[in-house]
């Protein structure tokens, strides 16, 4: 007992010897504590708009503040930007509370570089959980000699760090209250009233664009009137029973009329919000000329390979005016305007099947080709009078992401072919042979000829004979190096401008307009290169002949069982157009893209319907809604902030301008081209077109999950970033996903690259199965709800 004695003795003398070391270090004890409060409702709580009617007026509104230290070295950053709103907020003199008495009760430290009571919001994560936003904060402090509330809001002039858990600070909010207040004025409650408001990112955004405090705040007056109206709306709706208004199978042209009456009520602000707002006119031009060249030079890379297949019966000419009609009309007519519409790899593929079809069985190939289409277009009226797109809420976000990496893949390996058939037909071929041969022999020919005749003699008759080869190409390596160094010149370019909104460099709205212009730019500067700098490098031109011949199919030199024959091949297309297009909607429908106009999943699939049966008749090339393009064309009219996770920065997308006039201009723009492209053409080198492919690919991998996830296979785990899947699902079951998703992968392509046509037909089936594997076969797998954590189904 004794002995115990002495330990407790002891141990309590070497505590306390820690605690005095401690306090001589000038440590000290921090109490934090964190709570969830309700938004306001402003309906229900009146103090809420009362708050903003009486206390907005007499707020103090700093525009773009500057977070520099005050004339003391040792002043905080954070205590400059409060004494600057102090200054502002007490500039009345009514009150008789020092400024000092004010920061010892602001902050929580002597150092003034912490905030005592903040209020933050939090936001769902990266596909899920929640995490604190950092994009503003609210200062709430009680004073007890303080007569009247006190508002004050600044907007800072950049992102500021404000402490832990407020690293990328726009909006900074601080609320002074007097102690002996009433209960529905106290600092928090006034708190929740701005803090509900600056919760809503719309807000966010539009003060962003506000230039005086008048407009500044008549902004947040409107923003409350709005959320107050919204939730006297939700109060209504929850009132009522009501029924699942899902459209059914046995509904016909339900899901149709619902798209109808959910998108027509914003079909003039389709075009209006393209022009009018901050920045609008900026975004739609640069997004115009995203999508221009986009559209255009792969069009123009499918033309000529179309040509190749089908010996010219579909080629270049036919593909830029099917691009342009059925560009223009889908741009008028869908319900879900920022889907991008064009031929598409796997479409060439599937041409190339009809193609082998149409040999084996003696047809001929255009009508087939067209009564193949005819088909196709008749099973999607189908599909979309019975509501089959409502199957798309089976989708999640791993089905998307497989099939947007497989067409990532897909691109890359056009790119690859290219690359390697130029340096086969330049760099390795019979020509550049003979000159290796011919160059070592004249340099080892007089050496060989004193020390060994013989040797001299066999390498005299190995150059003869080469010589005899057939040469059907030159020798010209330059070609190949040149492809090599303008294929990735221009994806370097374009996505180093592409990511050149993340550097410090220039201001924030230069570097915007760079990455707007990303592609334009680094196309037109190679080309550039290509055809001015090394014009004496002789590089292959595109086909392209300028004569338009377009005109009606000759359906009569089908027999009757090729027209049977072609409903399987159409029953078989019509599947990659559904998995297609609604995969690529869904993927703009993204909650993570804050779109406010709805999708129309059913009166696309119509209007896409429609646009191929036209397209048929004429003999012109398949078209569908396209990936990467689509999301990227929702990224290129998005505003976005940057969020901070424990270091780790990502973009959010805050506001997205829902237009029509991009998809319309570009097209325009295609078909004024179309009169003299055969003019520029030639300056526009196939290698160039190939990194637009490449640009294409790796801009895709942004944000996409599934590539996150692979790469985290070969990561060292203490540097795993901060995602919502890594904190709620166990590592062991993420990699098994992921592993499933690569398998998945794997199969499409298997399916997808397939040389055999019988094949390559049932690929599209192998991409529809994906869906019941998702939620029959995987669960065996991996436990459902670390799949609901790492891979929620489609919210639309």
């Amino acid at each position: 007992m004794e002995d115990l004695n002495g330990v407790d003795k002891k141990q309590l003398k070497e505590d306390q010897d820690t605690s005095t070391m401690a306090v001589m270090s000038g440590g000290a004890l921090l109490h934090r504590m964190q709570q969830p409060i309700e938004h306001k409702d402003f309906v229900e709580e009146v103090r809420g708009i009362m708050d903003i009617n009486n206390l907005l007026d007499r707020s103090a509104v700093l525009l773009d503040l500057q977070d520099q230290p005050n004339e003391n070295p040792s002043t905080s950053s954070l205590e400059s930007i409060v004494d600057t709103m102090l200054n502002s907020m007490m500039s009345a003199g009514n009150e008789t509370v020092t400024r000092e008495e004010l920061k010892s009760l602001i902050f929580s430290n002597n150092e003034m570089d912490m905030l005592a009571n903040t209020v933050q919001g939090t936001i769902e994560g990266d596909g899920g959980g929640h995490e604190v936003d950092q994009n503003w904060v609210c200062s709430t402090t009680e004073v007890p000699t303080l007569m009247n509330r006190v508002v004050g809001i600044s907007r800072m002039s950049r992102h500021t760090n404000m402490g832990e858990g407020a690293n990328e600070v726009k909006f900074f909010i601080l609320i002074l209250c007097p102690t002996n207040i009433k209960g529905t004025k106290t600092a928090l409650e006034t708190a929740r009233t701005f803090s509900t408001l600056f919760s809503d990112m719309s807000l966010r955004h539009a003060l962003l664009e506000c230039t005086t405090d008048l407009e500044f705040k008549a902004q947040i007056r409107k923003t409350a009137n709005e959320i107050s109206t919204r939730q006297e709306k939700a109060e209504i709706d929850m009132s009522k029973e009501e029924v699942d208004n899902e459209p059914r199978f046995l509904q016909p042209f339900r899901g149709i009329r619902d798209d109808l009456a959910r998108r027509l009520p914003y079909y003039w602000s389709d075009y209006k919000d393209g022009v009018v707002g901050p920045k609008s006119l900026q975004k739609t031009i640069s997004t115009t000329f995203f999508l221009y060249f986009s559209i255009i030079l792969p069009a123009i890379a499918f033309g000529n390979l179309q040509d190749d297949n089908t010996g010219g019966d579909i080629n270049v000419e036919k593909i830029l005016v099917g691009q342009v009609c059925g560009g223009l009309i889908f741009s008028v007519l869908a319900g879900q305007p920022l889907v991008v519409v064009m031929t598409t790899a796997p479409l060439v593929l599937f041409t190339k099947i009809i193609l082998l079809v149409a040999q084996d069985f003696g047809f001929p190939f255009l009508p087939f080709f067209a009564m193949v289409g005819l088909w196709n277009s008749f099973f999607l009226i189908i599909y979309a009078v019975f509501n089959l797109s409502k199957l798309m809420k089976y989708s999640s976000r791993s089905t998307e992401e497989t099939f947007g990496n497989f067409i990532s893949i897909a691109l890359t390996v056009d790119a690859l072919k290219h690359l390697a058939g130029s340096f086969k037909s330049n760099y390795n071929n019979k020509a550049c042979e003979l000159e290796d041969i011919q160059s070592q022999h004249q340099h080892d020919s007089l050496n060989d000829t004193l020390v060994n005749p013989l040797i001299s003699a066999l390498s005299h008759n190995i150059t003869k004979r080469a010589a005899e080869a057939p040469t059907d190409l030159p020798c010209q390596r330059d070609v190949s190096l040149l492809y090599l160094i303008l294929m990735l010149g221009t994806v370097w370019l374009g996505v180093s401008l592409f990511d050149f909104v993340k550097t410090p460099y220039l201001s924030s709205g230069k570097r915007e307009l760079l990455s707007d212009y990303a592609l334009p730019v680094a196309v037109i500067v190679f080309s550039i290169i290509g055809s001015v700098v090394f014009n004496k490098v002789d590089l292959d031109p595109f086909k392209f002949e300028g004569k338009f011949n377009i005109t009606l199919v000759a359906f009569e030199e089908l027999t009757v069982g090729a027209v049977f024959f072609a409903a399987l091949l159409g029953f078989s297309l019509s599947i990659l157009f559904f998995m297609d297009q609604n995969i690529s909607a869904a993927m703009v429908n993204s909650p993570e893209n804050h779109l406010k106009k709805g999708n129309a999943y059913h009166w696309d699939l119509v209007v896409v319907a429609l646009i191929n049966a036209v397209l048929s008749i004429f003999g012109l090339p398949f078209m569908h809604a396209v990936l990467p393009h689509s999301p990227l064309h929702v990224q290129c009219l998005a505003d976005k902030e940057t969020r901070v996770t424990n270091g780790y920065a990502r973009d959010v997308v805050t506001y997205v301008r829902e237009t029509r006039l991009t998809n319309i201009f570009s097209n325009i723009l295609i078909g004024i081209t179309m009169l003299f492209l055969q003019y520029i053409l030639p300056y526009i080198p196939k290698a160039v077109l190939d990194g637009l492919f490449l640009y294409m690919a790796v801009t895709a991998l942004y944000g996409n999950q599934m590539f996150e996830r692979v790469t985290l296979l070969v990561t060292e785990q203490a540097a795993y970033p901060p995602n919502h899947y890594i904190k709620r699902v166990p590592q062991r079951k993420m990699h098994t996903f992921t592993a499933c998703q690569l398998v998945n992968l794997l199969v499409l392509c298997v399916f997808g690259f397939t040389p055999w046509p019988y094949i390559k037909m049932i690929f599209p089936v192998v991409l529809a199965c994906f869906l019941p594997i998702r939620h029959k076969v995987l669960p065996l797998l991996v436990e459902r709800k670390y799949l609901e954590a790492i891979d929620p189904t489609t919210k639309d």
